[in-house]
């Protein structure tokens, strides 16, 4: 299994290609939404903005969104696995197509019950 380790970063450590990026997206991210995830096999890194978090059949699973996206009509969606490594460290892992698909349902629900939990207050 490769395990993405877990950085948090701020616009000005760089986290996109175009800094019109990171001020863009300031309405609706602040700076501590950023994380670059590290390839722990190839030291390749990749930036992505956090747009939220949940916990799905015990598990903690975070929503991620590339960066460069962040101007388009719809964009694409990354979801991973938060968990502990054996050194303690918080990293984050890819998930295999079965429990991504669970995931996904299981957050869709999750966020029409926030919409509908919304619309009535």
């Amino acid at each position: 299994m490769t395990l993405i380790q877990l950085m948090y970063a701020t616009p000005d450590d760089g986290c996109c290609d175009e800094p019109e990026c990171c001020e863009g997206g300031g309405e609706l991210f602040d700076e501590d939404d950023f994380v670059v995830l590290t390839d722990t096999e190839t030291g390749e890194e990749y930036p992505f903005m956090l747009v939220d978090n949940f916990e799905f059949e015990g598990e903690s699973y975070c929503v991620l969104i590339d960066p460069d996206d962040i101007e388009e009509e719809e964009v694409s969606i990354f979801f991973m696995k938060l968990i502990e490594s054996e050194d303690g460290e918080e990293v984050l892992t890819g998930l295999d197509e079965d429990e991504d698909e669970r995931v996904f349902a299981a957050y869709e629900e999750f966020m029409d019950e926030r919409d509908e939990a919304e619309f009535e207050d």
